[in-house]
C-alpha cells in the first residue's frame, strides 16, 4: 500500500511539471508577441506622431484663418496675418489707421464694395500711417507661432505677388472680405499642400497632392491651373 501511494504521488508530481512546463511556453510565447507588438509601434510612432502633428498644425492655421475673417467685422478693424518666411512662423494684428477710412470714402464714392477693397488692398498709399499693433481682443494671437519642423514653406502667393522670402500678409476687412491668398507647404510625408483662402467666406480649401495648385483670381471669380 505504501509503495502504491508512493507511485501515485510520483506520477502526480510528474504531471504537475508537464503543466508548469506547458504553461511557461504559452508565457514565453505572450512574451515574444508583446515584445514584437511594441517594437512594430515603436518603428511606426515617429513617422505617425509626424503625421498628426502636420494634420494638427493644418486644422489649426485654417481655423484661424476663418476666425481672423470674421473677427476683423465683429472688431470693424483691419486684421493681418503677417508670415516670416526666414523664421517659418507668423504673428497676427490689426492695422491702427486714422486716415485709411477716410482716404477710402474719398476714393472710391462711384464704387461698389467689392472694388473698394481692393482698392484697399491693392493701393499701399492708401492709410499711410497704420501701425500694426496686438489685436485688443486678443492680445495673446500677436504671439508668433511656428510652422512644425516637420513642415516645409515653399512660398505664399497673395494679391501682391508670389512671395519665396520677406514678410508677405493677409488682410481681414471689417466689411467682410480677405485677400485672395495661397499658402505652399510640404509635409514630412513629401506631400505637397495647397491652402487657398476664399475671400468671400474666408473658409480655406486644402488640396494634396503630389503637386501644388495654383489659382489665378480673376476679379470675379477663380481660375485653377495646374
Amino acid at each position: 500500500m505504501i509503495r502504491s501511494v508512493d507511485h501515485r504521488r510520483a506520477n502526480h508530481r510528474r504531471n504537475s511539471g508537464q503543466q508548469a512546463q506547458g504553461f511557461t511556453l504559452v508565457e514565453l510565447i505572450i512574451v515574444i508577441v508583446l515584445i514584437g507588438v511594441v517594437s512594430a509601434l515603436a518603428i511606426m510612432r515617429p513617422s505617425s506622431f509626424a503625421y498628426w502633428k502636420d494634420e494638427g498644425f493644418l486644422r489649426s492655421l485654417s481655423e484661424t484663418i476663418t476666425f481672423l475673417h470674421h473677427q476683423a467685422s465683429v472688431d470693424q478693424a483691419f486684421y493681418r496675418m503677417e508670415f516670416d518666411l526666414e523664421k517659418r512662423d507668423y504673428r497676427i494684428g490689426i492695422l491702427k489707421s486714422e486716415d485709411a477710412d477716410q482716404e477710402l470714402v474719398s476714393f472710391g464714392q462711384d464704387l461698389g464694395a467689392l472694388s473698394l477693397e481692393l482698392a484697399a488692398f491693392l493701393n499701399p498709399s492708401l492709410g499711410t500711417t497704420q501701425t500694426f499693433i496686438p489685436p485688443p481682443s486678443y492680445p495673446t494671437l500677436a504671439a508668433p507661432v511656428s510652422f512644425p519642423d516637420s513642415i516645409k514653406l515653399d512660398d505664399i502667393r497673395d494679391m501682391r505677388g508670389r512671395h519665396f522670402e520677406g514678410r508677405p500678409y493677409i488682410l481681414f476687412s471689417p466689411r467682410g472680405f480677405s485677400e485672395f491668398a495661397l499658402i505652399h507647404l510640404r509635409l514630412s510625408s513629401g506631400i505637397k499642400v495647397t491652402v487657398l483662402v476664399n475671400p468671400f467666406t474666408g473658409n480655406t480649401e486644402i488640396s494634396r497632392g503630389s503637386e501644388y495648385k495654383d489659382y489665378e483670381w480673376t476679379y470675379k471669380a477663380k481660375k485653377a491651373s495646374s
